[in-house]
């Protein structure tokens, strides 16, 4: 069996418990609430710091990947722009769900691949790509909330929403004992490695549970445009990119493999918060995440052959 699919297979049945939990299992509203809360302030901050705090950084390419990382999204951002500018133009409500089904992605799901497929490796690099992507996005869909809305204050709230974001704060604090020589030993390591293993089987049953499959046909347009960004237009740019800045080896493949994930399951609560058509923002989501488990076995047989 390739080793990209094999890979995918946990991944697939996970999230399809998640969706067949919440269907069928009446594991209720309240129960997917709490542990989403608890992977993401949890689980997810305890993983990140325990990828970085004790490995050694200083033979990663920091630079080129920062680049092709924010190179990629902001090329994104402007096809995203021209096209609702040139082609197709829909309300800007509609327009900032299109734009975070393009931009954004699923940090769990990279996160997950990254650690079947390269372990411990692929652990240290995917995080440092997920805090880059993280800012990078943040700042991209807040500015854009501000454009369609000017009411709303998005730009007030975007410096809260970068400090307070706890995959970044792990990110930080992991880096922080990193670079300083504290890292992490004894009773702590061994917590958070405990809790940061939980994380991943956690937030892929999540993101089955958050999958609808109402009102999919009335966003159709929406949905093929993000989804070619998502998983044709990002992979390639971030693997030429990538490549002409120098990057090679296992820091191509995770770029390409985070660059290639759906959109994430947070994009909704934000087009909730700041005015945007959140049912088309809930459709781009169910689809993309279907949709990867066809695509990624393809991107990551390519990638690994």
């Amino acid at each position: 069996m390739p080793v990209a699919i094999e890979a995918l297979i946990p991944v697939t049945l996970t999230v399809l418990i998640g969706y067949l939990a919440r269907q069928y299992f009446k594991v209720g509203q309240s129960v997917w609430d709490g542990l989403e809360k608890l992977t993401y302030y949890l689980f997810a901050p305890a993983l990140l710091i325990v990828s970085l705090a004790n490995k050694p950084l200083d033979t990663l390419p920091w630079l080129q990947i920062f680049s092709t990382l924010v190179s990629v999204l902001l090329l994104c951002s402007l096809l995203l722009a021209l096209w609702q500018w040139l082609v197709r133009p829909v309300d800007m409500a509609s327009f900032t769900s299109m734009f975070q089904g393009g931009v954004r992605f699923n940090s769990f799901v990279a996160l997950a691949l990254a650690s079947h497929l390269f372990g411990a490796d692929g652990l240290m690099i995917g995080a440092l790509a997920t805090v880059v992507i993280v800012i990078t996005v943040n700042i991209l869909s807040v500015s854009v909330f501000s454009l369609a809305n000017k009411q709303n204050g998005g730009w007030r709230k975007l410096p809260y929403q970068l400090i307070s974001n706890p995959l970044i704060l792990g990110c930080i604090a992991g880096l922080s004992l990193n670079l300083t020589g504290v890292g992490l030993t004894g009773a702590l390591e061994n917590l958070l490695m405990m809790l940061g293993k939980t994380a991943l089987p956690m937030a892929l049953l999540a993101v089955g549970a958050a999958l609808r499959m109402r009102s999919v046909g009335s966003s159709l347009d929406m949905i093929l445009l993000t989804s070619v960004i998502q998983f044709v237009f990002k992979p390639l740019a971030a693997l030429w990119i990538g490549q002409w800045l120098g990057l090679d080896g296992l820091s191509v493949i995770i770029v390409v493999i985070f660059m290639a994930v759906p959109t994430a399951p947070s994009a909704y609560v934000l087009a909730r918060q700041l005015g945007g058509n959140h049912q088309a923002m809930a459709s781009i989501i169910t689809v993309q995440t279907l949709l990867a488990f066809f695509t990624l076995p393809v991107t990551l047989s390519l990638l690994l052959k």
